[in-house]
């Protein structure tokens, strides 16, 4: 009887101790499956989805002499709005044309023509992102400009190119750079050094 009573206590230990270690186990499973939200958000890397949306800010514009206008004025923190689509392009609603026709032109000379501007659009297509959870960064794709000017009768085609990547923060600013390098009018080409520092915000 003793011998049994032993054995009956040895088992109950057993199933104790198994008990114990069960316990810990689901304890540590559920502190696996369910993280700190906080850590979590910490490490989440960004996405161009992240950058989507609408932004505001400002834009920066300086200017090197031109065939056309030997003494270009530099401007900076001129008013800007884009948005960053689904499809992952820098839309502009509304270009800043007449910035780059009256760097082209010359104040006087463009003066006359920037009321015939109407609405320009543009867009730039975003790249292949690099990105951690506080920064993304990308390069921009940019096609010519083309403006038509006096009822088609002036055709300017500006090319564009962004010599540095886009950056998007978690903070939601966005920065990024344009810069024209040549022009042309009704086929002739000129060159028209300009960069356009843009930096915005949601």
């Amino acid at each position: 009887m003793t011998h049994i009573r032993k054995i009956t206590n040895t088992l109950a230990a057993v199933a104790l101790a198994c008990l114990t270690l069960t316990s810990t186990a689901c304890s540590d499973d559920d502190d696996n499956s369910t993280p700190d939200p906080d850590k979590q958000e910490q490490g989440q890397t960004l996405t161009l989805q992240d950058a989507v949306g609408s932004y505001t800010g400002t834009f920066d514009f300086t200017s090197e002499p031109s065939t056309l206008n030997p003494a270009p004025q530099s401007q900076n923190d001129i008013a800007v709005s884009l948005e960053v689509t689904e499809e992952g392009a820098v839309h502009f609603a509304e270009f800043p044309a007449a910035t780059l026709v009256t760097a082209l032109l010359g104040e006087e000379a463009a003066g006359s023509l920037i009321d015939m501007l109407g609405t320009i659009t543009y867009d730039a297509t975003i790249g292949t992102p690099t990105a951690d959870a506080t920064k993304l960064s990308a390069a921009l794709t940019t096609p010519a400009l083309t403006i038509n000017l006096m009822g088609g009768m002036m055709k300017v085609e500006i090319s564009i190119e962004s010599p540095e990547q886009l950056t998007y923060t978690k903070e939601g600013g966005l920065t990024f750079t344009l810069k024209t390098t040549k022009a042309s009018i009704n086929g002739e080409e000129m060159e028209l050094v300009n960069t356009l520092t843009f930096d915005v915000k949601k």
